[in-house]
């Protein structure tokens, strides 16, 4: 059986690579802890997300980090907002990680349908408060494991809008030796101001 894909490389790579800061954090709302880890309490924490496209209802996300491997590889069945350092709280001023598989031990899981978006299609992000926020997909692209790396959409600096990079496994490329998919998926969506 194969597990699904693992989404990144050390966060060290990333600071070196692209000059990403450890230590700014542009979430309203959000606490950096010792560890540099981003997250979210109470009202100001993502509850849920809706993407009709891709077949998501109320879908919840919760808060997690990179994996003792340092990777981001959501469990099966979970959807996820990366907590790690240079991202920030989905809704909030930069660019957040939102990520889940396509497929987990053969199966569908909660992106399977994520490649279905195009540019125009809403995302919405609903919070512990009961707040809502809307995103427009703006870009979508198929990228290989290596180029999501130093994806500038993704891990780039950029402290003009909320936007989040919605990434999961891509089958165009097919399988690597280990099972694990060639590619990724990514869609970048940007808030709707109002």
């Amino acid at each position: 059986m194969t597990r699904g894909p693992s989404f990144l490389v050390p966060t060290a790579l990333l600071v070196s690579t692209l000059g990403l800061s450890t230590l700014t954090v542009q979430a309203v709302g959000a606490l950096e802890g010792a560890s540099g880890q981003v997250t979210a309490e109470g009202p100001d924490a993502p509850a849920w997300v809706s993407l009709g496209e891709a077949g998501l209802d109320q879908e919840p996300i919760k808060p997690e980090g990179l994996t003792a491997q340092g990777t981001i590889n959501p469990d099966q069945g979970d959807m996820i907002w990366y907590t790690g350092t240079g991202r920030v709280v989905p809704g909030q001023v930069g660019t957040a990680v939102v990520a889940a598989h396509m497929i987990y031990h053969d199966e569908p899981d909660v992106f399977y349908d994520l490649g279905e978006v195009e540019e125009g299609d809403v995302v919405q992000v609903g919070y512990a408060d009961g707040d809502v926020r809307e995103f427009v997909i703006t870009d979508t692209t198929q990228v290989s494991k290596e180029g999501l790396q130093t994806n500038v959409d993704v891990w780039g600096d950029q402290d003009d809008v909320a936007r989040i990079a919605l990434i999961t496994c891509d089958d165009s490329l097919g399988e690597r030796y280990d099972g694990h998919r060639k590619a990724n998926f990514v869609a970048i969506a940007e808030a709707v101001e109002g």
